[in-house]
């Protein structure tokens, strides 16, 4: 799916992130830190999420520490050309 970059799934999804406090200089995750992943509940904004020029922008999505995570996984029921239709199903909620 084409991501609208809306910022509705960084928002409304219950979803496990990675903590920011446990992000190390290289990207990766302190691996001596039981608390590297934390749960960001549903209604609120993850800690990665920024807006620039009105489009969601995730911090991290660059890092070695993004790649496996819930958020990197997620994926959508359709052809890899269609739009995103999560951000309107938030929307209508």
């Amino acid at each position: 799916m084409i991501c609208l970059r809306c910022g509705s799934c960084c928002i409304h999804l219950d979803v496990a992130v990675a903590n920011p406090d446990c992000i190390l200089a290289d990207g990766s995750l302190d691996p001596r830190r039981p608390d590297s992943l934390i749960f960001k509940p549903s209604g609120s904004v993850c800690p990665h999420l920024q807006f620039e020029d009105g489009l969601a922008v995730c911090r991290i999505h660059h890092l070695s520490c993004y790649s496996g995570t819930p958020c990197d996984q997620f994926e959508q029921i359709g052809r890899e050309d269609d739009v995103c239709v999560m951000g309107g199903y938030f929307r209508t909620l």
